[in-house]
């Protein structure tokens, strides 16, 4: 079973971890519960917007990559 990375980035931080899986769809969907994770602790922390690259490396390649974006505004 080959071994993925993922990797999240923004400009405050760098996340990796590594994930076993038998096709990248599966690894997909880790990905972006991650990302959508971090972001909601860091919106829940006050920040009004969260944004992060997401990659999804097999062998040092990028798979796919992606983009995860997450926020809250008060209505007026």
């Amino acid at each position: 079973m080959p071994t993925f990375r993922i990797r999240i980035t923004n400009k405050d931080f760098e996340s990796y971890c590594d994930a076993n899986a038998h096709d990248p769809n599966s690894v997909r969907s880790e990905a972006i519960r991650s990302a959508l994770s971090i972001g909601s602790d860091e919106v829940c922390g006050g920040k009004p917007f969260f944004g992060a690259e997401v990659v999804i490396e097999n062998g040092g390649d990028a798979v796919e990559r992606l983009v995860i974006a997450i926020g809250a505004s008060t209505l007026r």
